[in-house]
């Protein structure tokens, strides 16, 4: 047989394979835009249940597109939009506390919504308030600090931008719709990423190579980029689980008990706002709810910004219980992610709670369950307590600090709140008349490690009174963007304490539901207590002040004022240094950290670091891996090929240069044998990975190039193509 290779019969092999190429194309275009309406679809039935179905009171349930619709029909509110780029966010009813604001514009409970736009052109969100009764806009404003939670309406652009990634695909495969979603899309950051201060969302999903992961995809939606992929902890099921039946479920209401009279309702993401609340017939404060909750990892390093109630990252579960407490009384409700908790990962379990009692006492309270996302972790609530003693202004505020009472004539924010109180225990003094409350937060922490801020500001419209949105991570905004000086002394007062709870791994174990359920949740718990007039400290409670040893806060060491800038990392010697920097929860190193982290084993890194890159000694190595992580990627990693962007890029300027000496001088050493991993997930058993000899290769790995079956089939099928018709067309048929 002989080939004839005529101009004729070249076109027409060019023109038919190209025409079956451009058929391959449009295929995995199809499927490839499929596969992200399946993941949409999938993430969204997490965020759309009707609520109706899901078990909330009735009237809660909202069509939002329809109300967006309402919102752009209005003249006013259409006119700020324009010119601007803009994406609606969502759109949630107002409870009869928050709709009070705005009841001279006719809002009462539930019959007026609050929308939130972002505002791509110019930052943070544009926020309004319609009356749906009226189809009228009766309030709205810009808020360019704002960096809401994920939504339904922005996780199709979320997921589109995961899917177009090469990274995320080589992970997840070309189907991002078969995999499953661990949680809804999270408002979170990053601190030494552009995600620190721009607007970005965590997708997460359960690792598809089983082993019981959380796979995390941080997207930066202003950029409209991926910023960064990493791995976080799996552990197996517990036997101890149990799942709540209700879900979604709550009652507001009001009791009376003790003297108190209190009312109560779930807001859509502020928890549950507790308002005129009255002792004996004198008001105590108007509003006190939940604004948001960090949960902050110096692994990533970053976290997330969790809200809760009925349309928040984190719902209530189960009923309000009012608990009688002898002398007392509290009103107490739980706000769990998943039913399936505690056998989850990555998932959130809160209480919010406020105690009031017959003398005259008050406590709020914040429980956290977890299980989170990581290993070391610091929960930040932000309580927001609009004090309101005897109603209307005349609050007098006052500090005790330097040994003696002050009086704040502006608004300020103090830290520590557990050092240099008074002699009776106490840090912070409001009264208007004679009604006196003294503020100290009760030490909970079994390592003494307790701490929280104060912020005290005046009350002002937009400023916390509204629902809350959240703000950069890390830098408590709000309502540290709010403190310019105003007048605070003497005028209507409000208060934010946001307590710092810190997790802790063993002997003893705080914050983190290790080795059980609820055998070691976290309590913060703030006093409000009645008290006589204010006094000064007398010399003899002075000369015992000024003996007591100041003591040194590690938790005020390890959580200076969050800033623009980075933070250093506190400790001289290695294994303080690696806790402060969160290395073990992303490597083995020697007894520290656990096996089949996200990073690497370093337990023998002092033998192989030498061979890593031709030319460099392990001590060069070393250094540059700290300094410069992306400038090599190490051979493997537990969950699969080392991806770039996970290790923090920060340490050069939040360690020091004796602190990088000591690290180093501690890595060379380790020269020990690799241990074998334990099991992790559902039944899943990493297999142990040998240790590379000294010589071993450089350094340098692409990412993945994984092909699915479905490619690799494509391939085959456009091969077999190529040669039948090559064949048919240039065979001489003579």
């Amino acid at each position: 047989m002989r080939l004839s290779f005529t101009p004729q019969r070249i076109l027409r092999f060019v023109l038919l394979n190209a025409v079956f190429i451009a058929f391959l194309a449009l295929w995995n275009g199809q499927l490839h835009r499929e596969s992200v309406q399946l993941a949409v679809a999938k993430s969204k039935q997490m965020l759309d249940m009707p609520a109706e179905l899901a078990g909330y009171p009735s009237g809660y349930a909202l069509n939002t597109a329809a109300v967006r619709d309402l919102a752009l029909a209005d003249e006013t509110f259409a006119a700020t939009l324009a010119g601007r780029e803009t994406e609606f966010l969502s759109a949630v009813r107002l409870s009869a506390g928050e709709a009070r604001y705005w009841q001279d514009q006719g809002c009462g409970r539930l019959n007026c919504a609050y929308l939130t736009f972002y505002n791509y052109s110019d930052g943070g969100t544009i926020e309004a308030v319609i009356n749906l009764d009226r189809a009228q806009v009766v309030g709205q404003w810009t808020n360019a600090v704002a960096r809401p939670g994920g939504s339904s309406e922005v996780l199709p652009r979320a997921i589109r931008i995961a899917a177009a990634d090469a990274q995320v695909r080589a992970v997840l495969g070309d189907d991002l719709g078969a995999m499953d979603p661990a949680m809804i899309p999270m408002s979170g950051w990053l601190v030494d990423d552009a995600c620190r201060e721009e607007w970005c969302v965590d997708l997460t999903f359960h690792d598809p190579a089983g082993t019981g992961r959380v796979y995390h995809v941080f997207v930066n939606l202003e950029q409209e980029v991926v910023a960064r992929t990493f791995y976080t902890r799996a552990r197996a099921d517990r036997s101890a689980a149990r799942p709540l039946a209700q879900r979604d479920a709550f009652t507001d209401g009001c009791h009376q008990a003790h003297g108190w009279s209190v009312c109560w309702e779930m807001t859509a993401n502020d928890g549950i706002n507790f308002r005129d609340a009255t002792y004996n017939g004198q008001t105590i404060f108007s509003s006190a709810k939940i604004g948001q909750i960090e949960a902050w990892y110096p692994s990533w390093p970053g976290g997330y910004r969790d809200e809760i109630g009925f349309a928040a990252t984190v719902p209530p579960f189960g009923d309000t219980l009012i608990n009688d407490l002898g002398d007392g009384f509290e009103v107490r409700q739980i706000f769990t992610e998943f039913t399936r908790w505690p056998n989850c990962i990555c998932c959130y379990r809160y209480e919010e709670i406020l105690q009031f009692y017959a003398d005259g006492r008050f406590q709020p309270r914040f429980v956290s369950h977890g299980p989170g996302c990581d290993d070391l972790s610091v929960y930040r609530p932000f309580w927001r307590i609009d004090v309101d003693l005897d109603g209307g202004p005349g609050d007098e505020v006052w500090l005790f600090d330097a040994l003696r009472w002050t009086e704040q004539l502006a608004e300020f924010e103090t830290f520590p709140v557990v050092e240099d109180l008074s002699p009776e225990g106490h840090k912070l003094a409001i009264f208007d008349g004679d009604l006196h409350y003294r503020w100290s937060m009760e030490r909970t922490d079994p390592l003494g490690l307790d701490e929280a801020y104060f912020f005290l500001l005046q009350d002002k419209p937009l400023e916390g009174e509204e629902p809350i949105a959240t703000g950069p991570g890390d830098t408590f905004i709000p309502p540290r963007q709010w403190l310019d000086g105003d007048a605070l002394s003497g005028e209507d007062v409000v208060l934010w304490w946001v307590p710092l709870l810190y997790t802790k791994k063993g002997g003893p174990w705080w914050c983190m539901p290790d080795p059980d359920p609820d055998f070691s949740p976290c309590e913060a718990v703030l006093h409000a207590e009645p008290a006589g007039e204010l006094r000064q400290p007398t010399a003899e409670e002075l000369a015992v002040l000024e003996a007591a040893p100041t003591p040194t806060s590690e938790a005020a060491a390890a959580t200076a004022a969050p800033t623009a800038t980075p933070r250093p990392i506190e400790g001289s010697d290695a294994e303080t240094i690696i806790l402060n920097a969160g290395c073990g929860a992303c490597h083995k190193i020697g007894s520290i950290g656990e096996a089949h982290k996200v990073g690497p084993d370093l337990s023998a890194i002092g033998l192989t670091a030498g061979g890593r890159v031709p030319g460099m000694t392990a001590e060069a190595y070393i250094r540059q891996s700290i300094l410069e992580p992306n400038a090599y990627l190490a051979p493997a990693c537990p969950n699969g090929p080392c991806l770039p962007n996970i290790m923090p890029r920060d340490y050069a300027t939040r360690l020091s240069a004796a602190q990088q000496d000591t690290m180093v001088e501690f890595l060379l050493a380790q020269q020990g044998a690799e241990p074998t991993p334990a099991s992790v997930g559902s039944g899943a058993t990493a297999a142990a990975t040998p240790l590379p000899k000294p010589a071993a290769a450089a350094k340098v790995v692409p990412p993945s190039t994984r092909l699915s079956s479905l490619t690799v089939a494509q391939i085959a099928l456009a091969l077999v193509v190529l040669v039948v018709s090559g064949y048919a067309i240039f065979r001489d048929r003579k």
